[in-house]
């Protein structure tokens, strides 16, 4: 089974961060029987050794060469996941759409809150329905366009964009698989227990 490759090229959050990600490292390693390795350079996931590419936050633009490396990873058939925040914090729905585009998806960089279907009375820690069954808990999201929905938001929940209610969402690109998601708040140590997140990122993953 191949590795998942966490990149750091885009200055994005490090999963060996232990305070943040301790639980997450366990669950990949216990539950998901794969390795995870922090990757600086984008051209290491070409070498055959990686299944799964994750940016988690990036905050550094992607350029033709990143968008090359990362059409060719699709065409081998792997995974890449991309995870932003709300309100365009930090430009970061600015900064995923410089790769997004290219395969006609979309961060809207929006807030939604939902005042009904939330986690301890708290409008911004949405109650969202995962497409595999169960429910998840997504902090801080925004919503994205384009391709298959995978969480979608309740009737309650409400965008200040007036945006359809689709917080991730997945394309099938050149024989691989692209997934953007509206936050990546939802499997750090503080999220990852909240309702079916862990079925959520079994799904990412696996």
């Amino acid at each position: 089974m191949g590795k998942i490759a966490w990149s750091t090229a885009h200055q994005e959050f490090i999963i060996s961060d232990h305070y943040y990600f301790w639980k997450l490292e366990k669950f990949i390693k216990e539950n998901l029987n794969k390795e995870v390795e922090e990757v600086d350079n984008l051209k290491e996931v070409l070498s055959g050794e990686y299944d799964t590419l994750i940016f988690n936050y990036p905050e550094i633009p992607f350029d033709e060469d990143d968008i090359k490396i990362v059409e060719e990873f699709l065409k081998r058939g792997g995974k890449v996941g991309i995870f932003g925040y709300y309100k365009n914090e930090d430009r970061i729905a600015d900064t995923i759409n410089t790769l997004i585009e290219h395969f006609g998806m979309k961060h809207n960089g929006d807030i939604v809150i939902d005042e009904v279907n939330n986690d301890e009375g708290d409008n911004l820690m949405i109650r969202a329905d995962f497409i595999d069954g169960g429910e998840v808990v997504l902090a801080c999201t925004s919503t994205v366009e384009g391709g298959k929905p995978i969480v979608v938001g309740k009737a309650t929940s409400k965008s200040n964009q007036n945006k359809d209610l689709v917080f991730f969402a997945e394309k099938d690109v050149n024989g691989g698989k692209l997934i953007v998601g509206g936050t990546c708040v939802f499997w750090d140590n503080y999220s990852i227990d909240r309702s079916d997140n862990r079925k959520l990122i079994e799904y990412i993953l696996k």
